[in-house]
């Protein structure tokens, strides 16, 4: 059994923009061969994504001279863990001959410390609270324009601890109305305290379509993730926090309606 990469293959791993929302990662299998790679078995982990995640649609053919991804659904990171190596493990066979390689990958992108630490960013914000949207929202228009008014509710746990909500910033489909300068754009500061609140703190964000493109929806798969960001007992960084599949689909009717097309 062979224990090392042949020459012309290589492998990486990345998130794709698309992979956020399932929170997977994608094993980029590049074959640079003469003859085609068969997957038989591809998994990835770390001491802080455990345990390891499997590639389940196998086998899977690499065809000479391109690249190909598998998906992976990675655990929740384990905030506590030691550093380590992210680890693939993948079996293959080229031309009937066997591999078994156990391998440290590059990182494309250089995104795994930052799905760490957005992971345990948000297990400290649900140390002290719970941040959800409202399952349904307003619409209304405020200066001649459509919009719509969604509401968000912090509840403390009880625990207290740590945690202001400091901005919120819109995303591809809606921008934001800042309710005390009126003016729209991306960010919208909030101040909220969460940590020392004594029961659910709701606060509104007051949306408006960004583009009347069609393109908007049709491609959307972040569209309905909005960007708070967050001081906790970590750190100050960034969460995202998407509303239920019937608000989505609403927030969809809402933009084309107010941009006068058809999305059906």
């Amino acid at each position: 059994m062979n224990t090392e990469l042949p020459p012309g293959v290589s492998i990486d791993v990345y998130q794709g923009r698309f992979d956020y929302a399932d929170h997977s990662l994608e094993i980029a299998v590049a074959n640079h061969g003469r003859a085609p790679l068969e997957v038989v078995s591809a998994e990835f982990s770390s001491p802080t994504f455990t345990p390891a995640a499997g590639y389940a649609r196998v086998p899977t053919t690499v065809r000479p001279g391109t690249s190909t991804d598998l998906k992976v659904l990675l655990p929740p990171a384990v905030c506590a863990a030691e550093p380590g190596d992210p680890v693939v493990a993948i079996d293959f066979t080229i031309e009937g001959v066997a591999y078994r390689v156990t391998m440290t990958p590059d990182d494309r992108l250089g995104q795994l410390p930052k799905i760490a630490a957005e992971d345990c960013r948000g297990e400290f914000v649900a140390e002290v609270a719970t941040i959800e949207a409202a399952s349904g929202f307003t619409e209304t228009t405020i200066d001649g324009r459509p919009a719509a008014e969604l509401e968000f509710t912090a509840t403390p746990t009880g625990q207290g601890g740590i945690l202001t909500i400091d901005t919120v910033r819109g995303s591809p489909l809606v921008s934001l109305r800042d309710p005390v300068t009126g003016i729209v754009g991306e960010t919208v500061p909030l101040e909220l305290d969460i940590g020392s609140a004594k029961g659910p703190v709701p606060f509104t964000l007051t949306l408006i379509p960004a583009r009347c493109d069609p393109h908007v929806v049709q491609e959307d798969k972040r569209g309905t993730f909005f960007t708070f960001t967050v001081t906790t007992r970590q750190d100050t960084g960034v969460i995202y926090l998407g509303v239920s599949d019937a608000v989505r689909s609403a927030l969809y009717d809402f933009v084309a309606l107010s941009c006068g097309w058809d999305r059906h």
